[in-house]
């Protein structure tokens, strides 16, 4: 399964999310983040994917989430996404040729305009627990299966 990163950023009581313009997602309210390249850690490539979707460089991340993603249509969609939140960074947020971003109050979150996964994971992560949870998705975005697991850790 391949890995891919998410990267979310708080502020107070905001969350910035980013609309997805082009590719995976494309017309969806995200994270930040994308697939890790051959020889790259999690931790770099989810540095480097906000830094070229966002213009936003932070190095202090916490990992609070890993998800597996099970595609049964489209199974090389398949993919297990390790999850951050940054509290820290530098930069302002600009628009790039994947993302358009915005900032949203944590109780006015656009969950209608997401992967209808989130609205069971993000709101636990955004109050601080750690999470390992698996969604399985049949055709039209319908989660067929799902599990989630508050965790002590990660790794």
């Amino acid at each position: 399964m391949r890995k891919a990163t998410l990267c979310i950023l708080l502020e107070n009581d905001s969350v910035l999310l980013g609309m997805k313009k082009r590719g995976f997602g494309q017309g969806r309210w995200n994270g930040f983040g994308g697939k890790v390249n051959e020889g790259e850690t999690i931790e770099a490539a989810t540095i480097r994917e906000l830094k070229e979707e966002s213009g936003i460089a932070a190095d202090a991340l916490e990992k609070v989430a890993v998800l597996d993603f099970l595609f049964s249509q489209k199974p090389d969609w398949n993919m297990q996404v390790h999850v951050f939140l940054s509290k820290e960074w530098e930069g302002e947020p600009r628009e790039s040729d994947e993302m358009k971003p915005q900032w949203f109050n944590v109780d006015a979150i656009p969950f209608d305009s997401m992967w209808p996964d989130d609205k069971f994971w993000l709101p636990r992560v955004l109050k601080g627990e750690k999470l390992r949870a698996s969604f399985t998705f049949a055709e039209g975005d319908k989660i067929t299966s799902s599990h989630i697991e508050a965790v002590d850790e990660l790794n």
